[in-house]
């Protein structure tokens, strides 16, 4: 593995799961809305918004999960590597 896809990934395994944090935040955020304040967030607009902010936590978190196993598949080839040396 390259260093560069080694910075990427990395840097991917970070910023997805805070973007996830996020996005996972932002749903119950937009739910509270429209509980809080039915008038000012009527259920669709904050529906739109909740389902929105939950659809970028799938995707974050299948990035982040991605990224996890790409680190440990790596990490596995080069113990095996290194087993296999010796």
């Amino acid at each position: 593995m390259t260093r560069r896809r080694k910075i990427l990934l990395w840097l991917g395994l970070v910023v997805s799961f805070l973007a996830a944090g996020y996005a996972g935040v932002s749903v119950i955020f937009y739910s509270w809305l429209n509980a809080v304040e039915p008038e000012r967030w009527p259920a669709e607009k904050a529906a739109v918004w909740a389902y929105s902010a939950l659809a970028l936590t799938v995707i974050f978190i299948g990035v982040f999960i991605y990224c996890l196993v790409s680190i440990i598949k790596e990490a596995n080839r080069k113990y095996r590597e290194r087993q296999s040396a010796t």
